[in-house]
């Protein structure tokens, strides 16, 4: 049962040449036996042909001469042609003349009434059969009396010829039959494995699509016409699935820009507010809210990116420029930040606005989850590698799989109440074809690895 459900539900190729493979065992089996009573049918029916008209050649020469001089009694006359064939015992034909009481009237020389199995004389013509000798008895009426007329064929004798070619006929034809049969299913796989060639070529291709292009489409030339309905409706789907990525692209757009402007001006009437505790809670909201937009204009613009837009860049370069940009932030917040092995060009192939997306959410997440006077060190690889360490908390092991996950927080007191910015990193790195590699640095705290695939050398 394990065996057939196995088999059910592989391949199609394996299924089909199973399925060939059986009806090759039935065909071998029942063909030569339907063709073997088919010629033993059309050799029975040419024999009686043969023998009846032996019979009737028979009877139209037989004659009777009445008397006691010589010569009487019955006679056969076969003429020139058949005297010769019935003269001699070369081709195993004999005819004889009986009465009703079995009496033998005429006969060929090699005539063997005592071979005839025992079987009532009728008014029909009979045929017969024992062991290699075939008959037939055909009943006629001369001058009244009425009289059968038996013609036997020796198979085993060289006027048996039909049999010969029977019994030639069917091992040749066996032979030609498997060769034919075992051929069918050699043709049939070539055919079937060229076809499921084109099958693999569009799976690989459907399975080399990814959010960040939509815009492929399935090749169906070449295919049967039975996948090209499946091909036709895959690219449907793709179709509606770029269209609802748009809208959502269109949507988070619009939405983080159309917030953007509102919270601006709240921040300007919140500044006119006497200073104090109220204050400051309202301007941490508003930052808070701000920064979210920004991730989520930064994350649909990301949803459409693709490898067009990439071009080496020098790694050490970026960051460093980067970390100057950010660096009085971060003096103000009462935390150090360094760079380490930025003495050489490391150059990368990537996209400049979004590995700086990717390097500011590292060094913000590393800001938010570190309190005041702890240091952020920024280390480049030449590898095309850049690791973000910081000497906080850290994080805990059963945290670091979910970390990536949009709108997941490992801890809601201190976390900027998204979960986006380790997502949008994550997003940008498998665009790029990277790695983002998550654990714990040198000093306890958390240490995030960013690597890129290097530029081709010119």
């Amino acid at each position: 049962m394990i065996a057939k459900t196995r088999l059910l539900s592989g391949s199609l190729l394996t299924r089909i040449l199973v399925v060939e493979a059986l009806t090759i065992v039935a065909a071998c089996i029942a063909l030569p036996l339907l063709a073997r009573g088919m010629l033993t049918n059309s050799v029975t029916r040419i024999e009686n042909d043969l023998l009846l008209g032996q019979a009737e050649t028979v009877a139209r020469g037989l004659s009777h001469a009445s008397g006691s001089a010589p010569g009487a009694g019955w006679h056969v006359d076969l003429g020139e042609a058949l005297r010769p064939i019935y003269a001699t015992g070369y081709d195993g034909r004999a005819f004889a003349v009986v009465d009703a009481q079995h009496h033998l009237l005429a006969a060929s020389r090699y005539a063997s009434p005592a071979l005839w199995p025992p079987m009532p004389y009728s008014a029909h013509m009979q045929r017969f059969e024992t062991g290699s000798l075939v008959g037939l008895r055909l009943p006629v009426e001369v001058d009244r009396a009425r009289l059968w007329v038996v013609v036997t064929q020796d198979q085993t004798r060289p006027g048996a010829v039909v049999d010969d070619v029977v019994r030639a006929f069917l091992p040749r034809y066996l032979v030609g039959l498997v060769a034919l049969l075992l051929l069918m299913p050699l043709i049939n796989g070539i055919i079937l494995w060229h076809s499921f060639q084109k099958l693999r070529r569009v799976a690989h291709e459907a399975g080399a699509i990814s959010p960040q292009a939509l815009h492929a489409r399935l090749d169906e030339s070449g295919l049967p016409s039975e996948a090209r309905a499946l091909v036709r409706a895959t690219n449907e789907l793709l179709e509606r699935v770029q269209a609802a990525f748009h809208l959502q692209e269109e949507f988070a757009g619009n939405v983080a820009h159309e917030l953007r402007t509102p919270l601006a001006a709240l921040r300007v009437q919140i500044g006119l507010i006497d200073d104090g505790p109220v204050r400051d809670t309202m301007i941490r909201q508003i930052e808070r809210m701000s920064h979210v937009l920004s991730q989520l204009r930064d994350l649909a613009s990301l949803e459409s990116a693709n490898s067009a837009e990439m071009a080496a860049l020098d790694l050490s370069e970026l960051v460093i420029g980067l970390v100057a940009e950010m660096t009085p932030e971060i003096l103000n917040q009462a935390r150090s930040i360094a760079v380490v092995g930025e003495e050489q060009a490391i150059l990368v192939l990537g996209n400049r606005v979004q590995i700086n997306i990717a390097l500011q959410n590292l060094i913000d997440n590393a800001l938010k989850h570190t309190p005041g006077g702890h240091h952020i060190e920024v280390s480049l690889g030449a590898e095309g590698s850049v690791r973000v360490a910081d000497d906080g908390p850290g994080i805990a092991e059963d945290d670091s799989p979910h970390l990536v996950r949009r709108l997941w927080r490992a801890d809601q007191q201190r976390s900027d109440g998204a979960g986006l910015g380790l997502s949008i990193v994550q997003r940008i790195v498998d665009s790029h074809h990277g790695r983002l590699e998550i654990g714990r640095s040198a000093r306890g705290g958390a240490l995030f690895s960013l690597i890129l695939p290097l530029a081709p050398r010119p």
